[in-house]
Formats: C-alpha cells, structure tokens, sequence
C-alpha cells in the first residue's frame, strides 16, 4: 500500500473521531457553529494530501518527476479520504445522528409555515412564482417544502459532500503541486 494512503486513511480515522468527539460533547453542532466541522473536513483532507505527498516525493526521484504525475499522486491520496469520508458521512447521517437533518427539516418547515402565515410575505410569495396565484396556502406549502426535504436527506448530503471534496481534492492537487515544485522541491 502507498504512503499516501495510509496517510489519507489515517487522517480519515483523525477526522471521523474529531466529528464523534464533537457529537459526544456536543461541541458545534448548532447551525451557526457547523461550518466549523467543514472547516475540520477540509483540514484533515488537505494535510492528508499534504503529508502523504511529501512523504513520497521525499522517496522519489526527482529527475524523473513531471507536474502531472505530482498531481495524479497527491490526488490518489484525496480520492481515498473522499470516497471513505463521504461514506463515512452517508453512515453518520443516516445511522448515528439522524436527528441532525430532521431538525433541519423542522425548522426549514416551521420558517415555510411562519411566511406563508403571514400576510405580507404570502403576497410576496405569489408575485415572485406565477404558478402560485391560484394554489392555496397548503399547495404552496407542499411545494415550497419539498426543496428543504430533498436537502436535509443523508442521501442527498452523502452526494454532496462526495461532489465537494472531490473538487476540492482536484484544487489541492494543483495548489499543492505549484507549492511543491516552486517552494519545497526545487532543483
């Protein structure tokens, strides 16, 4: 097995104790402090990429090595960490915290409810979607809260956290490799 992966299977091992640490103590996990978990993701998934590359490059020979093959090594260590943490996610979601995503969905549900309770906001509604003129408030909360549960689904957020971090793997492979060959391991 590559350096690179036993480094990114490390650093998944690292972030997922980080997420259970944060359920158990109940540290950030309101809204407003969630980000801060993705901040966690995204740390762990470039040190993973950063520490396994270095390691290897560190093995390599240099004189041999192009900037497309840098990229395609540091991604392999990305494509790990994504696939697993993304997998791991989807389990989180759906089996540890499922509560998590229904609570989302109350309270996307309660703010649908709350506008279209009042007045002014129900007007607005109806002038911003044609299709709303004639549908009463329980059509148009039907249709406005299908949105928020196709979103708070673990199925949905599994899928969207593959496709971030697969994009985010890809920009750290570049970045990382610019940094490597310019800074790090110049001839």
């Amino acid at each position: 097995m590559k350096v690179s992966t036993k480094i990114a299977l490390l650093f998944v091992a690292i972030w997922f104790s980080g997420k259970m640490l944060f359920l158990k103590f109940q540290l950030l996990q309101t809204p407003d402090e969630y980000l801060w978990q993705v901040f966690w993701n995204m740390f762990c998934l470039l040190m993973g990429m950063a520490i396994g590359s270095i390691i290897e490059k560190r093995k390599e020979d240099r004189s041999q090595s192009t900037a497309l093959g840098d990229i395609k090594s540091i991604l392999s260590g990305g494509l790990i960490y994504t696939i697993l943490t993304a997998t791991l996610l989807l389990t989180y979601y759906s089996k540890i915290d499922p509560g998590y995503n229904k609570h989302q969905l109350e309270v996307a549900e309660a703010k649908i409810k709350s506008m279209l309770d009042d007045p002014k906001q129900l007007q607005e509604t109806r002038k911003s979607r044609p299709e709303f003129g004639s549908m009463t408030k329980e059509e148009m909360y039907n249709q406005l809260v299908q949105n928020p549960r196709s979103f708070f689904n673990y199925k949905t957020v599994f899928t969207m956290s593959l496709l971030g971090m697969l994009m985010l793997s890809v920009l750290n492979a570049i970045v990382l490799t610019v940094v490597f060959r310019r800074l790090i391991f110049k001839n």
